[in-house]
């Protein structure tokens, strides 16, 4: 019996010896403002916590900074190497936006269209705003000229072909009967 209790006690003793407990909040939650500020003042209501869920813990971290960091996600594909990235394919779902996590401060989509590779889209991500623009380019050689554009953009997955608005097919349906109706009337 005595072994017994002098086992937990040991157990107890050096379970609470090697534990780690550290204050686990984020500047950033709504429910708790003002809680994990960078001075941890004694005002505050939180309580360090045990960090026995992550294994061998020996430190606590204090991350300071304005935002948390978190990727952007973007199309990333050429579409002379798939046809799923052309802007035809994009929206039929061949494709999905892709973390960004591989570069350094990923903050923008881009889509490309240029000669590279092969006349087409290029989507990607940039940690640099390429901007908004196109110009007309000719290869020496070439007898046509290309139409190149850079977009650039800031949200998830924002870097797809545009859409065709439903004002255009209200527009097309419509026309498109019309003609039907036309030819059906003029072969008589």
């Amino acid at each position: 019996m005595k072994f017994c209790v002098f086992s937990a006690t040991l157990v107890v003793l050096l379970r609470t010896s090697v534990a780690l407990n550290c204050y686990q909040c984020s500047g950033s939650d709504p429910t708790k403002p003002f809680q994990c500020n960078e001075w941890l003042s004694s005002d505050i209501d939180i309580q360090p916590q045990t960090c026995d869920n992550v294994y061998d813990a020996k430190y606590c971290i204090k991350h300071t900074g304005r935002f948390e960091a978190s990727s952007i996600s973007c199309y990333q594909c050429a579409a002379h190497q798939t046809i799923d990235c052309s802007d035809g394919m994009i929206h039929l779902g061949g494709i999905e936006p892709q973390s960004c996590d591989h570069v350094f401060e990923a903050e923008y989509c881009v889509k490309s269209t240029s000669l590279d590779g092969g006349i087409g889209a290029k989507r990607f991500c940039s940690s640099l705003d390429l901007g908004n623009y196109c110009n007309y380019v000719k290869q020496p050689g070439d007898i046509l000229t290309y139409r190149t554009c850079v977009y650039t953009c800031t949200g998830d997955g924002c870097n797809p072909s545009s859409r065709a608005k439903p004002t255009t097919f209200l527009i097309f349906v419509p026309t498109l009967v019309f003609l039907y109706k036309l030819m059906t009337v003029v072969a008589r």
